[in-house]
């Protein structure tokens, strides 16, 4: 069987598109013994990237920080983010990669989707990724709502991409509304933002991740609102 390659330019970016231009997403079955050196080299796409281990761990390299996953965590890498993945001791390790096309997730530049829910996260450089830990209630969710992406992508049955599109709409917002510290950075230090950020913490806490209250930050966060 041939090893798999990441084609990339002088820059690194990647050269192969992900999914196709009338639906740019795809979902990828990925073992990193499959690539050339059992690993992934170093690169960026445009795309968003979720990565949600399967079996064994790995070893995200983003930028001078290192992220190791494991089953029961998520990792999602911002656009434009050079990253390379490779296993501790060239260990086994499976992973799904959910990747996707910003717009085809939060809409056209500059509705109030993508202006509310998404800039804040995707324009700031601060936050190259995002990764949540198997201790967190909303990584359940994220997990629950990425297995459902993933059999959709792969059964292809009936509007399956509207349904995908859905799911990643509540999938990518989830994963920084899991941190209160990291909540706050995406949205409290903006009053543009402030209200619709308050309503959106409210539903998730109250109906989705149950983010326990008592936690410092959100304690601060409360106050400030």
């Amino acid at each position: 069987m041939a090893m798999r390659k990441i084609l990339v330019d002088e820059t690194n970016r990647e050269l192969c598109e992900h999914g196709t231009v009338g639906f740019p997403m795809t979902v990828n079955h990925d073992d990193l013994w499959a690539f050339e050196g059992k690993s992934v080299p170093i690169h960026w796409h445009n795309d968003l990237e979720i990565s949600l281990p399967r079996e064994g761990e790995a070893i995200y390299q983003v930028y001078q920080k290192s992220y190791t996953v494991r089953p029961g965590d998520v990792l999602l890498l911002n656009r434009n983010v050079p990253h390379s993945c490779h296993s501790p001791n060239n260990d086994h390790a499976r992973y799904s990669t959910f990747l996707a096309r910003p717009d085809f997730i939060c809409g056209e530049y500059g509705s109030d989707v993508e202006r509310r829910c998404f800039r804040p996260f995707l324009q700031n450089s601060s936050v190259p990724c995002i990764l949540l830990t198997s201790g967190n209630s909303c990584t359940r969710t994220v997990i629950q709502k990425l297995n459902e992406t993933e059999a959709l992508f792969d059964q292809k049955t009936f509007c399956y991409e509207l349904k995908i599109k859905g799911l990643l709409c509540e999938t990518v917002p989830l994963t920084y509304y899991a941190s209160m510290r990291l909540f706050f950075l995406l949205f409290g230090g903006n009053p543009i933002f402030v209200s619709e950020a308050r309503d959106l913490l409210d539903l998730v806490t109250s109906q989705v991740c149950h983010l326990p209250e008592s936690h410092g930050f959100c304690l601060y966060v409360w106050n400030i609102w």
